[in-house]
């Protein structure tokens, strides 16, 4: 909480008090905006831009200031007269006005633990520079974020409504970690998201692969790189990473979080204490559990929902197979058998972009017809992916072998058991299939559990009883490694059971 010294008013100070006495024009003109005092009202590059009063206030300040610091108690003083208003409640203006101005929102300058000044002059490279004041901050002194973002995917394909409503959690939550299986696209997705909306954010955007990394500290290793900052050994690191980022605004995208989920969940929890203006966007097959974190689940492309070829040439899944066979220069018949043909590799993979991606270079050396003949064989077809792919994603298997090997012991025999669920089953039903691999009930609920949480096993919670089901995909890597482990004549045996029954 912060109480706003106290004034013999108990009303803001109005705009024309202030203009009066720091004597300013009417209209006010900095960079792209145009300001009114008079009517209140702020226009970027001719159009209106929705500004709240208490931020119009504190615009005013800033402008009155003519490029001096405003204290936070100044501020508040002027604001919040005899309110007491949460720390972050500043913060959340501030980063309105800085909105406001656009490609110029570096012109609000923030310096930790003092307070704000806004940029009136821009350099020839139209960097905002202070100058003339003694003592003046120079911002190429002050610790920015390093813009290590990848390039974005030129074009999305079924990816809107989820681009829309992960750019909306993002604005309405500090931590944000996208969760889904395997190959599902949740990397794409965070980049674009990043790139839509880095400039939102003052300190920029930093993007933290953790993809190759599996130990604590080579995750402090990689955050340090992309941040362009050198930590301190032990626990000393989240001290410090918290020091560096205090009242800050930039997003800090952690990409595949799933092998260092714990020194991913700590960096997190430090980043969003650090100020309101702190953001994370993370991947991983499985949520950090850190506090106030929001999840969203990426869903696979979207499939046809009949063999009506509209319907089928027109669903998400296989607008992004045709774009991806497309792009490798193959050129399918689009006659009514070749459509369904598509609909129906498409509906076998799941609609995962990685299997379609895979899938459509296959096709433009097989044919489609030749690609949906061999897809009993989907591991041994699915394979030679784009050579700058991460190894896990060069083949569909690879991609399945790196969650498997995030599992413990009992989690993997148990999705290797629930293989022999053709379709749907319970909870019951799957407790008694394993008891069959000595699987005790209490251990198999905490088995089902974490397959849920990595997106290995889909809830349906309709009807009295929850049902799970797998991905077409899941089921066949599950089925496979039953029978490498040499499990599969005892599990049919005891599924044979329970069917009978």
């Amino acid at each position: 909480m912060h109480r706003a010294p106290s004034s013999c008013n108990s009303r803001p100070e109005s705009y024309w008090s202030i203009s009066s006495r720091y004597k300013l024009p009417g209209m006010i003109k900095i960079g792209s905006l145009d300001i009114s005092l008079e009517h209140r009202q702020v226009l970027l590059d001719g159009q209106p831009v929705r500004l709240g009063s208490r931020a119009f206030d504190i615009l005013v300040l800033l402008i009155a200031a003519d490029g001096k610091l405003v204290s936070r108690d100044e501020i508040m003083r002027h604001v919040w007269p005899n309110t007491v208003v949460e720390e972050n409640n500043l913060q959340v203006h501030i980063h309105a006005i800085r909105r406001a101005f656009g490609a110029e929102r570096e012109r609000i300058r923030t310096e930790p633990g003092r307070g704000y000044r806004l940029i009136l002059v821009a350099n020839r490279q139209n960097h905002p520079i202070q100058g003339g004041r003694e003592g003046a901050v120079n911002p190429d002194a002050l610790p920015v974020a390093h813009q290590r973002l990848p390039a974005g995917v030129p074009s999305l394909i079924g990816r809107d409504d989820a681009l829309t409503e992960i750019a909306r959690l993002l604005c309405d939550s500090q931590c944000l970690t996208l969760i889904g299986v395997g190959g599902i696209g949740k990397t794409r997705l965070a980049i674009e998201v990043a790139h839509r909306v880095q400039g939102d954010f003052s300190d920029g955007v930093v993007f933290v692969p953790f993809a190759s990394i599996d130990d604590s500290q080579s995750a402090f290793d990689a955050f340090a790189r992309a941040t362009g900052t050198r930590l301190s050994p032990g626990s000393e690191a989240l001290a410090q990473v918290g020091r560096e980022w205090s009242g800050r605004e930039a997003l800090i995208v952690l990409d595949n979080c799933e092998q260092v989920l714990d020194v991913a969940a700590a960096i997190t929890e430090v980043l969003i204490n650090a100020g309101s203006g702190m953001r994370v966007l993370a991947t991983s097959l499985e949520a950090m559990r850190v506090r106030d974190e929001i999840t969203y689940t990426v869903p696979p492309l979207a499939l046809p929902t009949d063999d009506e070829i509209t319907v089928v040439w027109h669903s998400e899944a296989v607008q992004f197979f045709v774009a991806c066979a497309r792009a490798l220069g193959a050129n399918f018949p689009s006659d009514e058998h070749s459509i369904r043909l598509v609909g129906e590799v498409c509906r076998r993979l799941d609609g995962i972009p990685l299997a379609l991606e895979l899938a459509a270079m296959r096709a433009s050396v097989l044919g489609i017809g030749g690609l949906a003949a061999n897809l009993d064989d989907r591991f041994g077809v699915l394979t030679g992916g784009r050579r700058s792919a991460p190894p896990r994603h060069q083949t569909l298997k690879a991609t399945l072998d790196w969650s498997y090997r995030l599992l413990d012991d009992v989690e993997r025999k148990v999705l290797r058991w629930l293989g022999m669920f053709v379709s749907s089953f319970t909870l019951e039903t799957a407790c008694l299939l394993v008891e069959g691999a000595g699987v005790s009930r209490t251990q198999a609920f905490e088995a089902i559990s974490g397959l849920v949480s990595r997106s290995l096993l889909s809830v349906d919670p309709e009807g009295p009883r929850h049902r799970y089901r797998m991905l077409e995909t899941t089921r066949a890597y599950a089925l496979q490694q039953l029978d490498d482990s040499g499990e599969r004549a005892t599990a049919a045996s005891t599924h044979a059971v329970l069917v009978e029954d």
